[in-house]
């Protein structure tokens, strides 16, 4: 249980590509959850219906953005890329959740191709983030960020 807590509360250190699909699955079903729970909404697929932002549903996005990031930046740090990287991802990630509130990025008959364009540029880096992390093996051997995960398993 102690490595579970571990995975999504941890910055540090290196995990491999299973521990981060695991970290990842959670993190899909519970913001898939949230979302269930508290905004609907978000899944009408009538595009004549605009979408808003719901804020206890960012706020419940926003709180899971904290072990997802634990789990990108160690799976950013198995790569030996910096560790900044994984914050930054988070930050995109957190732009996205909050630009509703302001009446950018929301989805409606009345969108202009330029939000779309923006949403596009921004998602560009999350797929970056999920590619690397989900399908390239990490630094073979022990890197700045600690020992290999794989010779430790």
């Amino acid at each position: 249980m102690g490595n579970v807590i571990e995975l999504f509360t941890s910055f540090s250190g290196r995990i491999n590509r299973a521990s981060w699909w695991l970290g990842y699955v959670v993190y899909v079903i519970l913001s898939g959850i949230g979302t269930v729970l508290l905004n609907p909404t978000a899944l009408s697929m009538d595009p004549d219906v605009e979408v808003p932002g719901v804020w206890s549903e960012t706020i419940w996005q926003l709180v899971l953005i904290i072990p997802l990031t634990a789990i990108v930046v160690k799976r950013f740090n198995d790569r030996d890329w910096p560790h900044w990287l994984g914050y930054a991802i988070a930050l995109i990630a957190a732009l996205l959740y909050l630009a509703p509130h302001f009446g950018f990025f929301t989805f409606g008959p009345d969108k202009s191709v330029d939000e779309g364009i923006a949403i596009l540029v921004l998602a560009i880096p999350l797929v970056f983030a999920f590619i690397d992390n989900g399908f390239l093996r990490g630094t073979k051997g022990p890197n700045r960020y600690g020992p290999d995960p794989l010779q430790n398993a």
